[in-house]
């Protein structure tokens, strides 16, 4: 796991009044939607800080979608959930409000729909850019923890859980199709699911590296989270290179450097199989795929984009891997010119391509039960008065996101890799 990593911007909206447009608000109707405004208002200011916790972010993002669950989801607690098959019925609530909401790929400007789908969708991409914001404050520690080890590690697999469940529940679900290229872009939400699995991958890999795993296994662990990083990186390609050129050289040159890590262990695992020749050639690969990992984040440091500019080949994780590749090549001539004579084939040896074990995968994340506020009485009141609203207007530019930075340490870990684990 390199400590440092590609982030995106939050999402920007604006305040909202949750003010009903009823004939008859009730003490418990004007409770709700003070209980919505205030714990929107809170969810959005604790997500502007990556060292807040996740014991205080995650509950306030619970809540706030229990509290708008009954403006998504019919709420019937008569009917039993056994009987239930699929997703709740839509709540005739579901557009009284209208919600604006940025886009990461689409720039400063609102797209707005009255929709609380719309609205959910949104915030919880926010709640899993959050995580993945959380996981990088903690990596970017000269030296962490086998705890904060762990918690990058879930907290990565939350945030491609989020994203899942914004895939599989909430995009069905819109009243209109997800506009091109915007956070709701399927093809937008694939990257950062791929993404997220690919760098909680990192941490796998730089563990078994500390443990001294068995080279095959290292080598097939790094191959997998090179293809997730370059999946990702396909799945953006369709958009403008204006705006989503730096976001893809990232994927691009992770993708590359775990190539690089990938035949580096390929190699060290056939020299153990006497296979001098093969291994030779697999070093040399190696070799090819980190001057070309290099470049990349050459390129990658001189581009303009939402995340903060670095220069991820200074980090330790790059600079220890070429002497380790360099150090395993020679010791292969060395040994073939004295012992094994073997030819140096012109094919690149097969990778694995199957862990063993270690591959990652996401922690579903579950819509919540409603708020006990959400009661039969209280969505026949509000179903029997409410009108409907409708986007008028123009959209608007929102100011970027305040968030709080994160710092990031110039010590290099003390440990074998280069990388944050201890």
């Amino acid at each position: 796991m390199a400590h440092w990593f590609h982030r995106n911007v939050l999402k920007a909206t604006t305040n909202h009044k949750f003010e009903l447009k009823h004939n008859d608000p009730t003490d418990a109707t004007r409770k709700l939607c003070s209980d919505l405004k205030m714990c929107r208002n809170r969810l959005l200011e604790f997500i502007k800080n990556p060292n807040n916790t996740a014991a205080s972010v995650e509950p306030a993002f619970v809540s706030y979608l229990a509290l708008l669950y009954g403006f998504m989801w019919e709420c019937d607690p008569s009917t039993d959930e056994n009987e239930q098959v699929g997703r709740p019925n839509p709540s005739r609530l579901r557009n009284a409000f209208v919600f604006k909401w940025t886009h990461t790929l689409l720039g400063p400007g609102t797209i707005s729909y009255a929709d609380s789908i719309y609205e959910a969708a949104n915030m919880s991409m926010n709640m899993g850019l959050w995580f993945m914001k959380h996981a990088a404050m903690i990596a970017s520690k000269a030296d962490i923890t086998m705890d904060e080890a762990k918690e990058v590690h879930s907290m990565l697999r939350r945030a491609a859980g989020i994203f899942t469940f914004i895939q599989t529940e909430f995009l069905p679900q819109l009243s209109y199709p997800p506009p091109l290229g915007s956070d709701l872009d399927p093809r937008v939400i694939n990257a950062y699911i791929n993404q997220c699995t690919a760098e909680a991958q990192e941490v796998t890999v730089a563990r078994a590296v500390e443990l001294k795993h068995n080279s095959s296994l290292i080598s097939a662990l790094a191959n997998e989270t090179s293809k997730l990083f370059l999946d990702a990186a396909n799945t953006l390609r369709p958009f403008k290179p204006e705006i989503s050129g730096q976001w893809i050289k990232y994927l691009e040159l992770k993708s590359m450097f775990y190539q690089s890590y990938a035949y580096n262990y390929c190699g060290e695992n056939l020299l153990g199989m006497d296979k001098c020749g093969e291994a030779i050639r697999a070093l040399k690969e190696s070799n090819v795929c980190l001057v070309k990992a290099k470049t990349l984040c050459q390129e990658y440091g001189k581009m303009h984009g939402p995340a903060p500019r670095v220069k991820p080949d200074q980090h330790a994780v790059f600079r220890r891997l070429a002497p380790l590749v360099q150090r395993t090549l020679e010791k292969c001539e060395r040994e073939n010119g004295l012992i094994y004579h073997d030819p140096v084939p012109g094919e690149v040896p097969t990778l694995d391509t199957k862990a063993t074990y270690g591959l990652v995968s996401p922690i579903d994340f579950k819509m919540p039960e409603p708020n006990s506020l959400w009661n039969l009485g209280i969505y026949k009141a509000l179903t029997g008065g409410m009108t409907n609203a409708e986007v008028s207007g123009k959209e608007q530019d929102l100011p970027p996101v305040k968030e709080e930075e994160i710092p990031q340490s110039n010590k290099d870990p003390k440990n074998e890799s280069g990388c944050s684990l201890q």
